[in-house]
């Protein structure tokens, strides 16, 4: 019978060599390296017990690679969060429970989610008209 501390160091070696194997059938799938990045920060933020670290991941790749950098999967995948936040917001409108003073800044919270989309919109044309996609140096 396996101690406590044998079944966790079985239980991290499998955790590991599913995420390594997950990984690489990424890679070989051709996957988005923005994708297994992610894949990767979820799997630390589990492991480290690190609660939000992938969700850090993910606003700073969307801020270097998507905003700086113009990646385009990067502010499309903030464009479609963007617009079901709003969805949920202008759901709240017509909702009873709230005072008119309460619906007037949902009313602004919508404003700033429209332009918000509608930059987005516009970089996301910009990047199909000026942005290379980025290459992997071989080595």
């Amino acid at each position: 019978m396996m101690s406590e501390t044998e079944r966790h160091d079985v239980d991290y070696y499998s955790r590991g060599e599913a995420i390594r194997t997950e990984i690489l059938g990424m890679i070989h799938a051709a996957a988005s390296p923005f994708d297994i990045l992610m894949k990767v920060a979820k799997y630390l933020e589990e492991t480290t017990h690190e609660v939000g670290y992938a969700d850090k991941v993910r606003d700073n790749l969307r801020t270097v690679y998507g905003i700086l950098l113009e990646d385009k999967k990067l502010l499309a995948d903030e464009l479609a969060e963007v617009r079901e936040r709003l969805s949920r917001i202008e759901g709240a409108l017509s909702d009873p429970k709230f005072t008119e003073e309460e619906k007037k800044r949902i009313e602004y919270a919508v404003i700033l989610h429209r332009k918000r989309i509608k930059r987005l919109e516009e970089m996301i044309k910009h990047a199909e008209v000026y942005r290379t996609e980025p290459f992997i140096e071989k080595y």
